[in-house]
């Protein structure tokens, strides 16, 4: 009985995700479709640049070089230096929960999905964007991860995993990285589509969707064992932040005009 319970809500669970991935796209072909985003360049050749080098350099001096000092001593992890907010949310480590956490954060990066259904000569556009909001919001966190030393919330319970001991993530809590990039991928995909089709009666759908795939997966995380709920507020902020800010880079600034008015010199820039 259990089984096909489960099965039924993960039924609802993958039509739920094809409602929100393919049908708003479907609907937005009868749209009129504006074009807001354009690529430069030399200020795109600059901000890939400098993604994949925050991205890059935390890979090697983390993963590859292995600088974090990693250090396990049980004895000085205690509970009381925790924030009551943060003790509130501690669970021990759930595998299960780690691994259909790392599934709803797979399935907001695929949000901007929708995008393939727009003319293919934007796809380039989108998609350069898409990478870039990546590479930001993957290497701030990385650095951040690299400079606090925050045991996970599974270290505080007597059955942790000892792989994670031994492979040094265990005190990398701060910020989630799953949060991080599941947010980037929502905030991404609500402003692009916002901005691409403003008529569309679908906007409060993807944006609420996709936070919502978002949002769940910071919960998991934090019903795993993995990470804090500060943890997850701190990469909620970061992929949001990241994936709002790359695409307003990129709209297209037309008709900028100055004008002098009594209350002195006004600049006016229309989208």
């Amino acid at each position: 009985m259990k089984k096909t319970s489960y099965i039924n809500k993960l039924r609802g669970a993958v039509a739920a995700v094809f409602m929100l991935t393919f049908c708003p796209g479907i609907y937005a072909q009868s749209l009129e479709y504006v074009q807001p985003f354009s690529l430069n360049p030399v200020k795109d050749g600059i901000e890939l640049g400098l993604g994949t080098a925050l991205s890059g350099s935390a890979l090697l001096y983390n993963d590859i070089l292995h600088l974090k000092q990693n250090d396990f001593k049980a004895s000085d992890l205690k509970k009381s230096d925790i924030s009551v907010m943060d003790q509130l949310f501690m669970r021990p480590y759930s595998k299960p929960l780690h691994i259909v956490g790392t599934g709803t954060m797979g399935l907001a990066l695929l949000t901007p999905a929708v995008f393939a259904l727009m003319p293919s000569s934007e796809w380039l556009t989108i998609g350069t964007m898409y990478v870039e909001t990546l590479l930001f919001a993957n290497g701030i966190k990385e650095w951040a991860k690299f400079f606090a030393y925050r045991a996970r919330p599974y270290m505080y319970f007597d059955d942790y995993p000892e792989n994670k001991v031994e492979d040094g993530d265990w005190n990398c809590s701060f910020p989630s990285g799953h949060t991080t990039l599941a947010f980037a991928g929502a905030a991404f995909t609500t402003v692009v589509y916002c901005q691409c089709f403003p008529e569309s009666k679908w906007k409060y759908a993807v944006a609420g969707g996709a936070f919502g795939i978002a949002a769940l997966t910071g919960a998991l995380r934090m019903a795993s064992g993995n990470h804090f709920f500060t943890d997850v507020m701190a990469g909620a902020l970061i992929g949001t932040v990241c994936g709002f800010a790359v695409p307003f880079l990129h709209i297209k600034r037309q008709n900028v005009n100055a004008a002098v008015t009594p209350e002195g010199l006004t600049f006016v820039y229309k989208f």
